[in-house]
Formats: C-alpha cells, structure tokens, sequence
C-alpha cells in the first residue's frame, strides 16, 4: 500500500487538511496506486505549489471529459473536496442546455423560451464556433430567455459572472435576473469592447440560487444571440475555480473542432487541465494509436499555445463492456496514456487500474455502482469515483511534499497482467460446489461497521441500506439486518453453512428479491436453521417466444435518447441500431423506432 494514514500524515506536514475520505474499501480497487503518476516531479510541482497557496491567490482548474462528466456527478464531488481544502471561487463553467436539448449538470437544471439551434463538437461539421464547453446555442427571436436553477452550489459570494458570447452589433442585449437584482447589459457597447468579440464580465450586487437571462432588442440591427458558456466566479482572487465541461459521445477528435478554445483559455487562466475522455474514441472500434496520439499532441500543443507553464493531466477510461464482453483496448488505453505522458510531460491518472482493471465493471455492477449498460456509473459509483480523484491529489501533494529524492512517482502494474479469467462470474464453482443465494438475518456484533459487515458477504455498504432502508451508515451493537448472502453447498449432500453471526430466515419467500443478483434463480432454496436441502429437480416447459411487437415514439420537446431509452427500458444503442442514427442527435417531433 501507499501509506496507511494519509489524512494524519499530511495534518503533521503543515499541509492543507483535506475533507475525511469515508468511502467503502472494495477488494476490487487498487488504492495502492492511487496518486497522480509523473516521471519527473518538476512536472507536478509547479501546480502543487500554487495549491498551497491558492487561498491568497486563485487556483483555476479545467476539467473536459464526456457524457461521465457533462453531468458532473464524480467532478462536482471533485470540486467540493479542492474547494473546501483551497476556498471557493465559484462554480465555474456552466451553460443552458435546455437550449441545446440535452442534460445539465446534477446541481443545476435549465429551460428556455423561444426557438433556439445548436451545435455540439460530436458533429463532423458543428454549424456554428465552438468553445472550451462545446456546444453552442443561437436564436433568432428577440424575445427568447433561459434559466438556470441550481440546487445549494452557488454562494452569496459568487456574484461575478463571465459570459462567452458573441460581441457584435448584430447581438441583442439582455438582462439578468438573480432574486430580486436585475441588471441590464449592453452586449455591443464599442468603447468596453477594447478587442474583446467573446467574453462580457458582469457583476451582480445579490445572487440567489436562480438566474434568468431575457433577451432585448434595442436596436434595429440587431437580429441574434449567440452564447458559448458561462463561468459563475468571486470577485476576490483567491481559492480554487474548478471548471467542468463535457458532451455526451465526446472523444479527443471532437476537441479539434473547438475552434474559439484558445481565445477562451486566455480568459479562463487554467493552471491545470484535465484531459479525461477517449471511451469514444473506440467504443465501436479498435483503437488506432497513432491517430489518437497525433489528436492528444495537437490538443496539448493548443493548450500550450495559451500558456506553456499550464500543468496537464492525462485520465483514462476504467474497465467498460459492450455486448456482454469487456472491451481489452482500455487496458491498451491505459498504456497509450503512460507513455504519451512520459514523451510529452504531463501528469497521469491510471484510472483503468485504480478502478480495478479488466473485467471489474463488473464488480462495480454487481455492488449497485455501475448501470446495466455497463459504461456508465450510478451516483453511487460516481462518488466513490470523485473521492478516490480527491484522494489522489492529496496523496499527491504529501508525496511531493516529503522532499523526496526519487525524482518519478511511478508504479508497476505488470503483476496484474497475467490473471486475465473473468473472475467476477459467478458460474465459476466446481462440479461438487454450487453458490445459491439466501436471505438470512446477520446481528450487528460490538465494533462491527456497516462495512466489515459488508466485506464479510461480498456485498456492498450500499445493498445494506436499500435492503434495510437505513438513512446512514450507523449500526448499533444488537441490531438486526437482513441480507441476500451466497451460501455454498456441496452437491448432492447438504452441508452445514451458517457462519456464527448469521440467522438465517424460515422462508426467503416472504422478503422482496433484491437488484444485485438478479443473475440467480429468483427462488433459491429455503434454509432450515443451519441445513440447506436439496431441491426436487422438476422439468420446466421452454417458455414459447413471444412474438416481437414494433414500438414508435414521437420525441418531444426536451426529450434526449437517453431518456427515451431509460423510459423503454432499453440502450440508446440499440435504438440507434434500429434507425440507422450515427449520432444522438434528435429533435422534437421526429418518430423514431424503439423495439
């Protein structure tokens, strides 16, 4: 391991005191390699440093990643933690997405009025420039407005606002509404503009949690409006600013059509950059290392262009699966990645090993962090995705803080290469053993936490309190919980299974069947006490196929193939399949087929 007690070591360093990590210690995880990795430290002092000090002087940190971070789930968690360690600048990069007719973020939700186009860089020919958060809405109408409510992340101190959009005597003014303020604001004001054509400042003397933006023609000429994103920021030059940006279906080549990125990275200021993306870049295909290197050194060389003194951290997909196989090019992502980053200096994050390397998605599944389709994480997983993020930057930091002479914080994953046997089946029992499932009751003994208790049953701290409906992870010594545990027996003599904190139930029947095992027969067999019988073997008739009923959907206005696909009960996938689609993209009142 890397050290056993990061939070008290760093307290005894000076450091700054990062919030307490409380997360579930799976067996699957590799914590042990969890910190940025460099070959040469002078590559991550430079940021560490200006961390230390971000309380007197702003720390600003781009984040760009795809659909895992457009709904900034895991970096807003992320954002949390740097925030409450270096102070709060603000809630960075937003933007209205209702105009774009796609998801917010988690923390905010957005609607409009009017008729609005848009252009997102997942399209080979995007109709309008793109910046640092791509994607672009334009409107013709005077009279349209949108809105931004977000949910406990703005501060009474977050009243500077800085809008990238376009600046010219076409452009119609607005105003902005934040509780009771209104403030109205010349966009094309030629003596302000001094060279500026995309980015306005605006200061609010009160904000709330709400902020509407209605548009106002107040000149004949004007006849557009066009935004790119908003940064919600302090007016004061202190703490941490964290930027979080992504578009479902993003890869690195979709950077390449961000054309406004670097005008907008000068007013931005990124200290670092987070490249955390390129599932995409071969989720429907093998992928092509030369391409994907030669797009990562000229997205580098962009951000380099700005500022050559910004630090960039390179992150990598975890394990992901498509049709029931897991995909062995993240793996070869993960190398593609380390030695990208040795030849081009920058930092690395090795989350395809941190996450527990090939064939752990479905672990991850199997303790209620990962969706069905097995690429995306539930918001279970996503936090426990953000602590470990927090918990590598501040291992970091101690790391570099000991005045090292080891100039390389690198590890060795070779070990971990050989075992390539999906061990997370668990139809992998001898012809004498076979694993059913159970309903027992387990008493909480002294000192037992919600996690040993878990990590004794091979489930997660997460099952315990849906199957419980338990608010927190607090148990008392006595109580009773009840738990859907593999109980092995030999085959064809039962066996003694109950272990010694362990009752189990007179008949699984009368509880509800949980989620996590839904690969087991729903009716195993009922434990008598300590002894598991027998079953009867009965035959079963072969269910007929039931015939195939062809479903249509109208879209409507707001609707996204991700939530047409969670209302069906299908995968975007495979609607796409079905209609021939070679992107997301859809528009109200489009029919499309869904089975």
């Amino acid at each position: 391991m890397f050290f056993a007690s990061c939070q008290i070591l760093t307290a005894q360093q000076s450091l700054s005191v990062w919030p307490e990590n409380r997360y579930t210690p799976y067996p699957f995880l590799h914590t042990e390699f969890n910190t940025l990795q460099f070959h040469h430290k002078e590559q991550a002092e430079p940021f560490f440093n200006k961390l230390k000090n971000a309380k007197s002087k702003r720390v600003s940190i781009l984040y760009i990643g795809d659909s895992h971070v457009q709904a900034d789930d895991f970096t807003g968690e992320l954002r949390s933690r740097f925030q409450l360690t270096y102070g709060n600048a603000g809630r960075g990069m937003v933007f209205p997405y209702s105009t774009a007719r796609t998801h917010a973020a988690v923390d905010y939700t957005t609607s409009h009025t009017g008729r609005w186009l848009n252009a997102k860089n997942i399209e080979i020919n995007p109709q309008f420039p793109l910046g640092v958060s791509g994607v672009t809405s334009r409107t013709l109408d005077s009279n349209a407005s949108f809105r931004l409510s977000f949910k406990g992340t703005i501060q009474p101190e977050h009243r500077r606002l800085r809008l990238f959009l376009k600046r010219d005597a076409l452009s119609y003014d607005f105003t902005v509404r934040s509780g009771t303020n209104q403030l109205f604001v010349d966009v094309f004001e030629p003596k302000a503009l001094s060279g500026n054509t995309s980015m306005l400042v605006v200061d609010l003397p009160m904000v709330s949690s709400e902020f509407v933006f209605t548009l106002k023609k107040t000149d004949s000429a004007q006849s557009m409006f066009e935004i790119y994103g908003i940064s919600i920021e302090t007016p004061d030059d202190a703490g941490v600013l964290f930027h979080s940006v992504g578009i479902n279906g993003a890869g690195h080549y979709s950077l390449l059509r961000q054309n406004l990125m670097k005008e907008q990275l000068e007013y931005l200021k990124p200290d670092a950059v987070i490249l955390d993306l390129g599932a995409n870049d071969f989720y429907r295909g093998k992928i092509n290392k030369e391409v994907f290197s030669n797009n990562l050194l000229e997205i580098i060389e962009i951000i380099h262009k700005y500022n050559p003194e910004t630090t960039v951290i390179l992150s990598c997909s975890q394990d992901i699966y498509r049709g029931g196989y897991s995909l062995p090019d993240c793996l070869d992502f993960s190398d593609l990645i380390k030695e990208f980053s040795r030849r081009n200096k920058c930092l690395f994050y090795d989350w395809y090993w941190v996450s527990g390397g090939r064939f752990s998605m479905m672990h991850w599944q199997q303790n209620g962090l990962a969706n069905w389709d097995m690429v995306h994480l539930t918001h279970a997983g996503y936090l426990l995705k953000g602590q470990l993020m927090a918990e590598s930057y501040e291992r970091t930091a101690y790391w570099l803080n000991q005045q090292n002479i080891t100039e390389s914080l690198l590890y060795d994953v070779d070990s971990l290469r050989a075992p390539l046997i999906d061990t997370s089946k668990k139809n992998v029992n001898t012809a004498q053993t076979q694993v059913r499932y159970q309903w027992v009751y387990h008493r909480v003994l002294r000192g037992q936490t919600i996690w040993s208790v878990a990590s004794l049953y091979s489930i997660s701290a997460y099952q315990i309190k849906k199957w419980n409906r338990l608010r927190n992870n607090y148990l008392r010594t006595g109580q009773i919980l009840k738990i859907y545990a593999p109980i092995k027996v030999q085959a064809p003599m039962p066996v003694k299974s109950t272990p010694p904190a362990i009752e189990t139930g007179q008949d699984s029947s009368e509880m509800e069947t949980p989620e996590a095992p839904q690969k087991i027969s729903p009716k195993p067999p009922v434990v008598q006490q300590t002894e598991v019988s027998k079953p009867k073997p009965q035959p079963k008739p072969k269910p007929q196929p039931a015939p195939t009923k062809i479903v249509y959907h109208k879209v409507k206005s707001g609707e996204t193939l991700f939530s047409i696909s969670k209302k069906y009960g299908t995968s975007t996938t495979a609607i796409m399949k079905l209609n021939n689609m070679r992107n997301y993209n859809i528009w109200a009142g489009q029919t499309i087929r869904i089975k």
